[in-house]
């Protein structure tokens, strides 16, 4: 019901003043006494799907619903919109298979849905009804009516479900109902349910080769294609032995005709990698193919084995109701990395990609391109894609094709998603927030034409910058990027992203340490215009800074004393200067840049030290001086609740010697730490001091809170070392606050003995970092 063609003919006969059986009594009966609206909600929302000409909508709109009215037949909507003295319902002509119903739905979504006399003609009705669960509010139900296939003649069939495939529908919901009108069966269902996905063998094979090709098929929307096994009981994808002496791209042709009857081409087949994984005790061998270019629609031509082909959307197979077989979900996690989860061990070994970039087709979603649009309109509208340039780049990159594990709302959310979590429970890979893609992409000034370098992986932001720099330049010398990543794993979500939306061969993905740059043979001549650092980094290693071209820009999350700052560097010469710092948060690089932040515990006390770019100091006596009474000190010095103080916490590093952070519970013990982070501290001997705040009151003109910063001290020198945190507040409100960020220049290590002397600075294993605070004494 998907096809032009199709919904041309059923346009045709609601033109031509023909209808489909109306509603019965029964039915009737059944949704005035069933489907009420919940009791108490200002406007409940109703949405009914292939609506006809909404005979089904009206009686929902006369319930007391506001009604959106969907069908894929502009003949229905125009009989629908014509009827008039009744509660009036918005009609829209949407394919439920393939438009984006979500662009209809209201904030916190629908209290009913349903869809009559049509799911039976929709070959997808797994995946679409999952989409549905996902437009209703926690509370809401989906009503299916459908003809009973035990109740109409075999060559009416393909408008019923029978008692399996109903069945089959309720698999995954807290509530199913089930009520019977005659002809009909009525599904109520409520609580969609979150189970996560589950795997299952087959039978052990009988002796035979176990090599064998697992076809991923996706259509022009992005869905995957799965075969329901109805003796098993499972999905799995179009599959088969390897043939002696047959090539894997043959296997995958022949299976995918003999299967489903589509037909493609071997030179079109592109293989992803051969599969190693145990079945029964026997070894089992998988060659995965991906095909995206095929003739036909899906038939089950073989039905005792496979009862019937749907198209599944990706990021909803860790939540299919029903098994996947095993092999066939680990061939998905070969072409998607990291969709599934929890999956038996196996072994891979992925295939480069072709040089042509991998021959296949994206595909994606209407509300893919919705999301993705308002994406870039809102971070237009907030300031942070400032270029033409950067705007068409956020409003063609497919995010959500980086993020396959996770649904389209979360792909698009101005957030950054952890793609890799360690097991302390910690990201050490994500997709960066796209607001600070934006910034680190406009302060790399990446153009037309240019050389990009990044350092970390994921392949969003590599296709980001493959966007800007474009395909040839003004000059006509083609642009270039280049990433290093350092985990096997991310590389290989990367490398296979790349290739799924068509960027493998505008991006060179090295696995590396991004501490020594790129590999020498991938450097242009007079180096990169931009290296973008996609993780934080302790030190701005010599690789960098010897690979950016004179002029260039360096943007990189930099540690300063344990804060993470994002700083665009400009080139000059042997120095780097910031044009640019601002607060930011990213995962730590790993490899030969990896450092511990772990806290050097105070004894017993409950609290530790955290030291980054000062040399520690003894911390034994610092149990005895937390034990007495502190000395507390306030400044008179406040923020709003809404105000950064980021300046403050720089300030803080350099100004107060000895600096440090305090991490600890604020609900326990003498100190009053800062909520949910790690306080500015100093140690002094035995004694330590700290910044510490407090909520003094509300702004009676804005409503927002006033905190106050003091100072705490501990140990015999607990009002000296709280006087000195105490003063350097204040000398932060005088002279810096009022001025402009800091500017940093770094310098090579090497030419430490060569520097004017300077106040501000913050030595590194590579580098020596100068901060210059306007408005502040050198």
């Amino acid at each position: 019901m998907s096809t032009t063609s199709t919904a041309q003919s059923w346009s045709d006969h609601y033109a031509s003043g023909r209808d489909i059986q109306p509603l019965s009594d029964a039915e009737t009966v059944i949704m005035r006494e069933r489907l009420v609206p919940p009791v108490g909600r200002a406007e409940p929302r109703a949405l009914d799907v292939c609506c006809g000409t909404g005979e089904l909508a009206r009686l929902l709109a006369d319930l007391g619903y506001a009604v959106d009215a969907v069908d894929y037949a502009q003949g229905a909507i125009d009989r629908a919109s014509a009827e008039t003295g009744r509660p009036p319902v918005a009609y829209h002509c949407v394919d439920v298979t393939s438009g984006d119903l979500g662009a209809l739905a209201p904030g916190g979504g629908y209290d009913l849905i349903t869809i009559r006399r049509s799911l039976a003609h929709l070959g997808d009705r797994t995946r679409i009804v999952a989409e549905l669960a996902g437009l209703l509010r926690p509370d809401g139900t989906l009503c299916v009516i459908t003809p009973h296939a035990d109740r109409f003649p075999e060559s009416l069939r393909g408008i019923c479900l029978d008692d399996a495939e109903i069945t089959l529908l309720t698999d995954g919901w807290e509530h199913a109902e089930r009520v019977e009108a005659e002809d009909f069966t009525v599904l109520l269902l409520r609580g969609p349910g979150a189970r996560p996905a589950t795997y299952q063998e087959k039978l052990r094979p009988k002796a035979a080769a176990m090599a064998g090709v697992a076809v991923v098929v996706t259509n022009p929307y992005g869905q995957v294609l799965l075969g329901w096994n109805p003796s098993r009981k499972c999905w799995e994808l179009p599959a088969g032995k390897v043939e002696p002496g047959e090539a894997f791209e043959a296997t995958a042709v022949r299976e995918l005709a003999e299967e489903t009857g589509l037909r493609a081409a071997a030179e079109r087949v592109v293989l992803l990698g051969t599969l190693c994984d145990d079945t029964h005790g026997m070894t089992r061998v998988t060659e995965v193919a991906r095909v995206t270019d095929y003739d036909g629609e899906p038939q089950p031509l073989e039905p005792e084995l496979t009862a019937r082909w749907e198209w599944h959307t990706p990021s909803a197979l860790r939540s299919l109701p029903q098994p996947l077989f095993t092999a066939s979900a680990q061939a998905l996690n070969t072409a998607w990395p990291g969709l599934l989860p929890d999956l038996p061990p196996a072994h891979v070994t992925p295939r480069p990609a072709p040089a042509d970039g991998g021959r296949l087709r994206f595909g994606e979603p209407a509300a893919a391109v919705r999301l993705r649009l308002r994406l870039a309109e809102d971070l237009t509208r907030a300031g942070w894609a400032r270029t033409p340039e950067l705007r068409a780049a956020f409003r063609v990159v497919p995010r959500q094709a980086f993020l396959p594990e996770q649904p389209l709302d979360r792909a698009y959310a101005n957030e950054a998603v952890a793609t890799v979590i360690t097991d302390s429970g910690r990201s050490s890979s994500s997709v960066s927030q796209p607001e600070m893609q934006a910034l680190m992409l406009d302060h790399g000034r990446l153009r037309e034409g240019g050389h990009g370098l990044e350092i970390g992986g994921g392949g969003y932001n590599a296709a980001l910058m493959a966007e800007l720099v474009g395909t040839t330049g003004t000059t006509g010398t083609t642009g270039t990027v280049t990433c290093v990543e350092y985990d096997p794993y991310v590389h290989r979500r990367t490398v296979r992203f790349l290739q799924e939306t068509g960027y493998a061969d505008r991006v060179r993905v090295v696995l590396g340490d991004g501490a020594h740059g790129a590999p020498e043979h991938l450097v242009p001549a007079g180096g990169f215009d931009s290296i973008l650092v996609t993780v934080a980094s302790m030190d701005v290693p010599p690789a960098w800074t010897a690979q950016l071209a004179d002029g260039g820009r360096l943007v990189v999350p930099l540690r300063l004393g344990g804060y993470t700052r994002c700083v665009a560097f400009e080139k000059q010469g042997a120095l780097l200067t910031s044009t640019h710092v601002s607060a930011c948060g990213f995962v730590p690089m790993q490899g030969i840049g990896r450092w511990d932040d772990s806290p050097v515990p105070i004894g017993e006390s409950g609290y530790g030290i955290r030291w980054e770019d000062t040399p520690p100091a003894p911390v034994a006596a610092l149990e005895r001086a937390l034990a007495g009474d502190p000395v507390e000190l306030w400044t008179g010095v406040t923020v709003a609740g809404d105000e950064s103080y980021e300046t403050l916490q720089l300030w803080l590093t350099v100004a107060l010697p000895g600096f440090c952070r305090l991490t600890g519970e604020r609900e326990e013990g003498p100190v009053l730490l800062p909520r949910n982070q790690d306080a500015a501290a100093m140690v002094s001997g035995g004694s330590l001091g700290c910044m510490t705040v407090r909520r003094i009151g509300q702004d009676d003109t804005t409503g927002r809170s006033l905190w106050e910063f003091g100072a705490q001290g501990f140990g015999a020198d607990a009002k000296a070392v709280a006087d000195t945190v105490a003063g350097a507040v204040r000398t932060w409100d005088r002279d810096i606050r009022p001025g402009a960020d800091p500017v940093l220049t770094v310098r090579p290590a090497t030419m430490r003995t060569e520097q004017p002397a300077a106040r501000h600075v913050i030595d590194k294993q590579h580098s020596r970092i100068v901060l210059t605070f306007p408005g502040a004494s050198s």
